[in-house]
């Protein structure tokens, strides 16, 4: 029970370029135009993430019922089924724990991480992720490691094996700038509040479509 079509969306491939051109530009120049891009696609993955995690509620519900019809048969798949659900839930929501609390380090305890005030902020990304010993950035660079080399078990078509490998990379790019950093003081370094929220719902979006890759196998 396999689906071999590619799903990434033109809208996914427009907000993934997007989000390359952005953050290119940030290396250059931290503007209100560069931030308020920033909020543009974060707009656009919070609703491109909403869609697909609805289509896997619905691949759930769809095992849920065939579970119910056929336990003998279905049971194996449902078992995986609930198996990746568990993982991707948990990368998703660590990385929405992650967004609150670089937004609140900016905005204070009321801080909304669909109302940031504080967009420019330069140190609370930093702080939460890079901070000595508490730094989430370590723990965040294992979690999307092992997410990365479980699911991708999972998935049998080596296409999308290789679009959900790219997508939840870890590797640092080789600039003469990034000598000597490590994934996470490359990624959160001294980055704007309103980019470190960007590159975290990016995660949930890559996780919600590696989920989906994975049930289209199962049902």
């Amino acid at each position: 029970m396999a689906s071999q079509q590619n799903r990434t969306s033109p809208r996914q491939k427009m907000i993934n370029l997007m989000y390359v051109v952005l953050m290119a530009m940030l290396a250059l120049n931290v503007s209100s135009d560069v931030l308020n891009g920033f909020s543009l696609v974060e707009n656009s993955l919070l609703r491109t993430t909403a869609n697909a995690t609805a289509s896997n509620e619905a691949l759930y519900q769809h095992l849920e019922e065939q579970m119910e019809v056929n336990p003998a048969k279905v049971k194996e798949w449902y078992t995986k089924a609930q198996y990746v659900k568990q993982i991707s839930d948990s990368l998703y929501n660590y990385a929405e724990e992650l967004k609150l609390r670089i937004v609140q380090k900016a905005d204070g305890k009321s801080g909304d991480v669909r109302n940031i005030r504080n967009k420019e902020d330069l140190e609370a990304a930093t702080a939460v992720m890079l901070a000595p010993r508490k730094g989430e950035g370590e723990h965040l660079y294992h979690a999307i490691t092992s997410y990365r080399e479980r699911i991708v078990e999972m998935v049998s078509n080596e296409a999308q094996k290789k679009i959900i490998s790219g997508n939840l990379s870890t590797d640092v790019p080789e600039k003469p700038e990034t000598l000597g950093k490590n994934w996470q003081e490359y990624m959160f370094e001294n980055m704007p509040v309103a980019a470190a929220v960007t590159i975290l719902s990016k995660l949930q979006s890559d996780v919600r479509y590696a989920e989906g890759e994975v049930l289209h196998t199962l049902t």
